[in-house]
């Protein structure tokens, strides 16, 4: 009768190896096919915004969504500067409140929350500066200005629901929304508009970006920022709308290692790359910032959404760079 012999510590051994390296190889690879899956589903949710913004412009003779409606004074004028108190709607809100792009009541469990985006409130306390994690964050719309100012003034979500004098005109607005995507925005909110003589614009500007904050103003000949006509447009398909990020604005500082970037590059990050600081003039400066991010996805006015590399993603002020394929501004 013959007896069965068991494993010998060096065979143990070597299946144990086997399986070591097995799962050395395997879980970069599955970590990667994560962050994919997780790229595809935040551009599945710009292209859903995407259909949202077309149509807005539809049902609103041609206009595209401002980026938020500036708060209005005693006498039914509009402000430049929010004071403390004040309600600002947000992009986000207006569509959800439109029913174009409809958002749940749970803050994150949304269309206008990207799943990469980080627990950060990225304009809290003033500009980005060289944080490199506040781009990744998120903003909160509708939010309720808690001291008063432009972009770096105290904000803080609305206290209850419903939120007064926001609705669609038949029912209360209950959502609050926590939004993971950079609008393409003139918000010059916080800044009274120039005077002619100091060299500023004599009238409001018609729309450089893709939108702008309704009725900021007010100009030296009286008139104020309005909504936005997308025929204006000259190349659609190559006006970036939104992309990974938050808040808006700052259309010129737009690529890595910029000082006060708000556009996020959350996807894609496997390897990291060291990116020198650059000026307000975008030029290097000593210094270097780690990121393992290197693309946002974005989507267009034409409705299509895709991904851009930080090179690729083109300056508001270097008019040359909005002539390729990607542009920041609506008159290239």
């Amino acid at each position: 009768m013959k007896t069965r012999r068991g494993f010998t510590l060096i065979e143990l051994l070597v299946v144990v190896g086997i399986l070591a390296l097995l799962i050395a190889v395997l879980v970069p690879s599955l970590g990667r096919a994560r962050q994919r899956a997780i790229a595809t589903r935040c551009m599945a949710n710009l292209h859903g915004i995407g259909r949202g913004l077309v149509i807005y412009e539809a049902q609103n003779d041609g206009f595209v969504v401002p980026s938020y409606n500036m708060p209005r004074t005693a006498s039914g004028g509009y402000k430049s500067a929010a004071s403390s108190g004040d309600l600002i709607d947000g992009w986000a809100a207006i569509l959800d409140r439109a029913g174009v792009v409809p958002a749940s009541k749970s803050p994150t469990n949304n269309i206008f929350f990207c799943p990469n985006t980080l627990d950060i409130s990225g304009m809290d306390g003033g500009q980005t500066n060289y944080d490199s994690m506040k781009p990744s964050g998120y903003q909160n719309w509708p939010i309720v200005f808690t001291s008063a100012g432009g972009d770096g003034a105290t904000k803080s979500m609305p206290a209850s629901l419903p939120i007064p004098g926001f609705t669609d005109g038949n029912n209360p607005y209950e959502h609050l929304l926590r939004c993971g995507y950079w609008l393409n925005a003139d918000n010059p909110i916080g800044n009274a508009p120039k005077a002619v003589s100091a060299g500023g614009a004599p009238t409001a500007p018609v729309g450089q970006y893709y939108t702008q904050s309704v009725g900021y103003g007010p100009y030296p000949d009286g008139s104020a920022m309005g909504p936005v006509k997308s025929r204006n447009f000259v190349r659609p398909q190559a006006l970036i709308v939104a992309t990974d990020g938050m808040y808006m604005g700052r259309n010129s500082v737009t690529q890595l290692g910029e000082q006060h970037r708000r556009i996020g590059y959350r996807h894609l990050g496997v390897i990291a790359r060291t990116y020198g600081y650059k000026d307000a003039s975008l030029n290097p400066v000593a210094g270097s910032i780690t990121t393992d991010s290197t693309v946002s996805n974005a989507v267009f006015a034409d409705g299509h959404a895709e991904a851009i590399r930080s090179e690729e993603m083109p300056h508001a002020s270097k008019t040359a760079e909005n002539d390729g394929p990607y542009s920041m501004l609506s008159s290239h």
